[in-house]
């Protein structure tokens, strides 16, 4: 499962402490926002859970403590806004958010520290030449500490309306998103940083932005390097990509006290609430009440798990540098090996002197960055090719393995459709699929491109 922590509010400035209890205590409770008194129990087992998003204006509160969360992946988006105290009551000023999404970004890389600039909106003295003006400011201080920034435009919910009543605040039109779109997008390149737009029907493909997802499978797909089976969350609007995941958050105790949010009623609420909380109870807010009925969430992993090796399989080890230093055939640095031999929980792969353990070597994903040296070519170039004849590697296609499936077909389907079908996610799974189609043709490592 992937856990959000969280849509709801901001547990990294506020509840962290809580957080951290949870994680020693290895469950939380979360009550359903449409049914108070229905408690589910979510495990925080680190084998159930893929990844953690966390949301957060401010998670200073963590950074010491992230050796805690050894055993997790995790990312955070870290939302750094132009405006003043205003609309953004009790956020930190800008320079200390910065400073924390410096050392945040140290200690666990841009890849995994993304910014947010959301949700953005227009006053009678915010403009578009405020956005750019402010934006390129923000993205210069965070020259190399993060890869991507997440926006999204500002939607004015009734809830939202009435926090913003005492302001000029509005949305954007057409030509304003399309406007600031062209500007945004040639600062962020200036300083190193793709943009994706969050839950936005608005196509800003022609500007360089595309549609992004918040809790991102592609991402955590990168990070953990393993496939994940998991679908669109359908709890989400339909404009929103994310994926499926469990969030742990309560709506109305964000103390930020922004105007703009979505997920507090007023601040009366917010503070009422905030008072009901404990860091050493399950719940976010108060405690299991009498009439409470706690339902044990069932929950599982989406990684995908790759089919047991076989002899002939590719894989990668995990720890390359442990072993030899030719890695492969030909002495190049790609980290694929073919299987020679398996013996109980051991194998032996071509290249590699000694015996390797089953639990350190990897599968390779389809469409990776390993699997674009491996080939296949069931068939030679040449019109004739007697028996016995040996193919020259100029005869030989050695083209991406996926692009060369398109044109091979086994009962009315091409290959790469037949491999979607089955969810076949690794490199030796389709060497598998070839066996069980008959193919023995086989994939190859392309040594030649390689060298």
């Amino acid at each position: 499962m992937i856990l959000s922590v969280s849509r709801r509010t901001d547990i990294p400035a506020f509840y962290s402490e809580w957080f951290f209890n949870r994680i020693k205590e290895g469950y939380v409770y979360v009550r359903n926002p449409l049914n108070v008194h229905l408690v589910s129990r979510i495990s925080l087992d680190s084998k159930l859970i893929d990844c953690i998003v966390f949301w957060s204006k401010n998670p200073k509160p963590m950074l010491k403590r992230l050796d805690e969360l050894k055993d997790y992946m995790y990312y955070f988006q870290f939302t750094i806004n132009p405006y003043n105290e205003y609309l953004e009551n009790r956020v930190p000023k800008k320079q200390q958010i910065i400073d924390t999404f410096h050392k945040l970004s140290d200690a666990i890389g841009p890849q995994r520290t993304i910014w947010r600039y959301d949700p953005i909106l227009l006053t009678n003295d915010i403009d578009i030449n405020y956005h750019v003006t402010y934006f390129e400011e923000i993205a210069k201080r965070l020259y190399g500490y993060t890869n991507t920034c997440v926006i999204s435009f500002v939607d004015l919910y009734n809830k939202t309306q009435r926090n913003l009543k005492d302001t000029s605040a509005r949305e954007l039109t057409m030509p304003e998103i399309f406007e600031l779109a062209s500007k945004l997008i040639i600062i962020a390149q200036k300083y190193g940083m793709k943009i994706q737009s969050c839950a936005e029907d608005i196509a800003l493909e022609k500007y360089g932005i595309v549609h992004g997802k918040c809790i991102d499978n592609v991402l955590i797909e990168d990070l953990l390097d393993l496939k994940l089976v998991v679908s669109k969350d359908k709890n989400q609007r339909k404009e929103c990509g994310c994926v499926q995941s469990i969030d742990i958050g309560e709506y109305n105790t964000c103390l930020h006290g922004c105007k703009y949010c979505y997920a507090n009623f007023d601040s009366k609420t917010v503070e009422k609430k905030q008072g009901f909380h404990n860091p050493n109870s399950p719940l976010l807010i108060g405690k299991i009440e009498d009439n409470d009925r706690i339902v044990e969430r069932k929950l599982f992993s989406f990684v995908k798990l790759p089919e047991p090796y076989e002899i002939g399989d590719f894989v990668k080890l995990i720890h390359p540098e442990k072993y030899c230093k030719e890695f492969s055939t030909a002495n190049n640095p790609v980290n694929i090996f073919k299987i020679n031999t398996i013996n109980s929980n051991a194998c032996f792969l071509n290249g590699v002197e000694h015996c390797v353990p089953i639990d350190e070597i990897k599968p390779i994903k389809v469409n990776g960055i390993e699997d674009r040296w491996i080939y296949y070519n069931p068939s030679a170039s040449s019109s004739i090719v007697f028996p016995g004849m040996e193919l020259t590697s100029q005869q030989m296609n050695y083209s991406y393995y996926l692009d060369t499936f398109k044109k091979y077909f086994y009962k009315g389907k091409n290959y790469c459709e037949i491999a979607e079908k089955k969810n076949l996610c690794y490199v030796h799974e389709i060497q598998h699929l070839l066996k069980e189609i008959g193919d023995n043709k086989g994939l190859k490592i392309n040594i030649n491109k390689i060298c």
